[in-house]
């Protein structure tokens, strides 16, 4: 019972990149929320009184930044500079609907359409927000590029578990391995 459970929490190599990638993106857009709503509501956004609060834009933040991460995966882990470009495109996929995920979580009519519209604007007046934003898409792109090479070489934990043949065509193995 103990080696099947530990059997599941095994992680590939790939597999711990994407872990991390996705724990790098979660954190920078928890903080990114946090930042761009102190900047709203100034200072004393973050008060003692306002703890509960304060939990709930990290914790909307944090999943945001995930969904949108999970809904874009497609963009993000191709080699080259296709794969670079679609990462570009990918990050700024991510970053809308993080934050139309958030401010819909935080504040749920308004923040549906503000949101997009207020981290443009942090953005534009904070341009080190949107260099560390790409920065940490950019790095989760490459860090899931090693799954990508995983699923492709064969090396995932899927293709542990099936036989040598089954990379065989039907034909080789009517051929060589005689069934009957």
């Amino acid at each position: 019972m103990l080696d099947r459970f530990l059997k599941a929490l095994y992680l590939t190599r790939g597999e711990k990149s994407v872990a991390l990638a996705y724990a790098a993106v979660i954190a920078m857009s928890a903080g990114i929320s946090v930042l761009i709503m102190t900047g709203i509501e100034g200072p004393a956004a973050l008060g003692a009184e306002r703890s509960l609060y304060v939990f709930w834009v990290i914790f909307s933040g944090a999943i945001g930044g995930g969904v949108a991460l999970l809904a874009a995966r497609g963009w993000m882990g191709n080699a080259g500079v296709l794969g670079f470009a679609r990462a570009f495109v990918g990050a700024i996929a991510v970053a809308f609907l993080a934050s139309l995920i958030a401010g819909t979580m935080i504040f749920p009519l308004y923040g549906t359409f503000y949101a997009p519209v207020i981290l443009l604007t942090e953005v534009i007046a904070k341009p080190w927000l949107g260099i560390a934003w790409f920065a940490i898409l950019i790095g989760a792109h490459y860090m899931m590029t090693a799954i990508t090479e995983e699923r492709a070489l064969g090396y995932s934990r899927a293709a542990s578990h099936r036989p040598a043949t089954s990379r065989l065509s039907t034909l080789s193995r009517a051929q060589l391995y005689h069934r009957k």
